[in-house]
C-alpha cells in the first residue's frame, strides 16, 4: 500500500525506526508537537493538510511521481477531539483508537487504561519524543519560561505568571519514563530521573511496546484497535471503549 502519514513530532523515532522494516511506501508529514492543547487548531491544521493532500497540492507529498495513496494515516490519538471532524473527499483516513499519543508508546488502550487508573491520573509520561520536542516539567523547563516572562512581563509579573502557570503540577505526583523496545536513545532515562528527583516526584519506568504503532503503517487495521473512516465522513468521540467513532 502507498500511505500518507500526518504525525505528531513526538513519535519521530518511533515512527522512523519502524518505517525502515514497514513493508509499504510512506510518505510521512511531521506536525510540531503541542496542538492537543489547542484542539480547535490542531483540526484546521491537519483539514488543511488533508484538503491539499486531496486536491495534490501537498508540497510534503510524492503522490504525483508515485501514484495515488490507498489512505492517510494520522499518528494521533483522540487528541482532545483535536481529530474530530477531519474528512478527506478522496481518501479513506486511519487512526487508532487512543486518547492521547502515550498508548501508542504502551502499545493498547487497555494497558494505558489499567495503569492510569492505578496511578489515579497522576504520572506525567516522560518519551524521547516529549523530552525533545516539549518543555517537559523539569528544572531547565522553569529557567526558562522564566526568563521569557521576565523578557515580557518583568520580574515582579514572572514571579506571579510562574506562581500560576506551576498549580497544575500539583495534580502530579510521578514521573514515568516509557522505554520502546530495540531503539538505543540517548540516556533520557537518567534525565527523567533528574526531573523527579527535582519535582519531588516517584520516578517510574515501563517498557514501550511498539505493536499499535506497527500496526498502523504496515496496514493491520482491525477495528478493535483502529477506525477506518470513509471518504466524505468523519469521526467523534463515542465515550465507551472503542473511544472514537463514525459520525452519523
Amino acid at each position: 500500500m502507498r500511505l500518507k502519514v500526518i504525525a505528531c513530532k513526538v513519535l519521530t523515532r518511533e515512527l522512523g525506526y519502524l518505517s525502515a522494516a514497514c513493508p509499504n511506501y510512506l510518505d510521512i508529514s511531521w506536525l510540531r508537537q503541542g496542538y492537543h492543547d489547542e484542539p480547535d487548531r490542531l483540526r484546521a491544521i491537519l483539514q488543511e493538510c488533508i484538503d491539499k493532500i486531496d486536491s495534490g497540492d501537498d508540497p510534503f507529498s510524492c503522490n504525483e511521481t508515485v501514484g495515488e495513496f490507498d489512505a492517510i494515516v494520522l499518528g494521533y490519538g483522540l487528541c482532545s477531539n483535536g481529530i474530530c471532524g477531519v474528512r478527506s473527499k478522496r481518501y479513506p483516513i486511519v487512526v487508532p483508537r487512543a486518547h492521547d499519543c502515550i498508548t501508542l508508546f504502551l502499545g493498547s488502550k487497555e494497558r494505558y487504561r489499567d495503569l492510569f487508573d492505578q496511578t489515579s491520573g497522576g504520572v506525567f509520561w516522560y518519551t524521547p519524543g516529549w523530552i525533545e520536542n516539549s518543555l517537559v516539567p523539569s528544572e531547565t523547563t522553569y529557567a526558562k519560561k522564566y526568563d521569557q516572562y521576565v523578557e515580557k512581563y518583568g520580574e515582579d509579573n514572572a514571579e506571579y505568571l510562574m506562581e500560576m502557570e506551576e498549580t497544575w503540577i500539583k495534580g502530579y505526583s510521578a514521573v514515568a519514563y516509557v522505554q520502546m523496545p530495540d531503539i538505543a536513545y540517548p540516556d533520557y532515562r537518567g534525565y527523567s530521573r533528574t526531573c523527579a528527583d527535582y519535582l519531588g516526584w516517584d520516578h517510574h519506568e515501563h517498557k514501550g511496546d511498539d505493536t499499535l504503532l506497527r500496526d498502523l503503517i504496515d496496514g493491520n487495521w482491525d477495528n478493535e484497535r483502529f477506525l477506518v473512516i470513509p471518504p466524505n465522513s468523519t469521526c467523534e468521540q463515542s465515550y465507551d471503549n472503542s473511544i472514537v467513532k463514525i459520525k452519523d
